[in-house]
């Protein structure tokens, strides 16, 4: 029976000094034990270790109060668990995550301590790059939106005007502007390239620019659809499609046009109430007709709030501040959702424009 053990109990030593670097001390610090992996990662021989303090293999860089800290544990018999950074004989750094337990006679004293170690510092290196690589991946979608935003236009005031664009990749499909013409009126649009990557990327930087020249010319919101759309058609690739809202309120501040298709309802507050108006298209595709435009009266109103599905289909849509009727009713909640932003992950772009009535101001 004792030889079975004896066995079994070489066996487990076998598998730790295999697959951890271990050494043993004495009450001093002194190293009395080495294995072979210990001697494989450090550079060292058996002969150079043996009777020296585990100092020797110390990074100065690492404060002493972690080294204190150690100390008070294992002195108090109990188990330091941590992550320390050594140095080799060659002078090369590696990080080991460390377990030391104080062994304790019969007496219940602690008689010698011993150090089992996971070299980590490839994993160390590798969530190094990792996180290099994402701090990159930020600083080229900034970069990315920089650009982005500068082929924006908006010609209105801040303070009755509102816009979170959040977009979520490199490459976005959302796109707006707005525009104070000529003639006092009021032109926005709010594309939405469906799908990812390049081209429904491409296909709302193009519209948009077909746009922002066709808006500087006379006319309504009728005369622009005819002229941009036949264009947008030569954009699209087959079975790609575009959502749409583009509002026009005309000089007076008293009626909107407006032409949307694959969009949620735009919302139009008045004195009484909050209306929603539904799309009024399908989305465009390159087989679509010219789209439909319609015209309301809207005196009296207060605001209107457009956004694109972003806003609506995520996984913390239900929050309060994500509601586009909380938004449009207290606009206060528009700032708070903006700069909250960034602590969700959203797998389509934010895009929300809100307009207050600022014509008889």
């Amino acid at each position: 029976m004792k030889d079975c053990q004896s066995n079994i109990l070489e066996q487990y030593r076998y598998i730790v000094d295999e697959t951890s670097i271990v050494s043993k001390s004495d009450l001093l610090g002194t190293i009395t034990y080495v294995n072979n992996k210990f001697l494989e990662t450090t550079g060292y021989s058996a002969g150079e270790l043996l009777g020296q303090p585990h100092s020797i293999l110390r990074n100065p860089d690492t404060p002493s109060s972690v080294f204190k800290e150690l100390w008070d544990i294992i002195q108090a018999k109990k188990i330091w668990r941590g992550i320390l950074e050594n140095i080799k004989k060659d002078g090369s750094k590696y990080t080991v995550e460390a377990s030391i337990y104080p062994i304790l006679n019969c007496d219940g004293n602690v008689m010698e301590y011993i150090s089992i170690r996971h070299d980590i510092t490839e994993l160390k290196e590798l969530n190094l790059k990792n996180e290099m690589l994402r701090e990159y991946d930020i600083s080229q979608q900034n970069a990315a939106r920089e650009k982005l935003e500068a082929g924006i236009v908006n010609e209105l005031d801040a303070k009755s005007c509102k816009v979170i664009y959040h977009p979520s990749d490199i490459l976005c499909g959302d796109f707006y502007s707005l525009f104070k013409r000529e003639d006092g009126s009021i032109f926005i649009y709010l594309l939405d390239g469906q799908g990812h990557g390049v081209s429904p990327a491409l296909t709302v930087f193009a519209a948009s620019a077909t746009i922002k020249e066709l808006v500087k010319g006379k006319g309504g919101l009728k005369k622009i659809c005819k002229k941009l759309f036949p264009t947008i058609r030569t954009f699209l690739g087959e079975l790609e499609q575009l959502s749409y809202i583009m509002i026009m309120i005309n000089p007076k501040g008293d009626k909107l046009s407006y032409a949307s298709g694959g969009m949620y309802p735009f919302k139009l507050k008045n004195k009484k109430d909050i209306i929603r108006i539904k799309a009024n298209n399908l989305p465009f595709m390159d087989f679509s007709d010219i789209p439909e435009v319609s015209k309301i009266d809207i005196p009296g109103w207060k605001s209107v709030m457009l956004y694109s599905d972003g806003l609506v289909e995520h996984a913390k849509k239900d929050e309060d501040h994500f509601l586009p009727r909380r938004l449009i009713n207290d606009p206060s909640l528009i700032d708070y959702t903006a700069n909250s932003l960034n602590k969700y992950e959203f797998s389509d772009d934010v895009t929300l424009i809100h307009l207050e009535n600022n014509f008889n101001s």
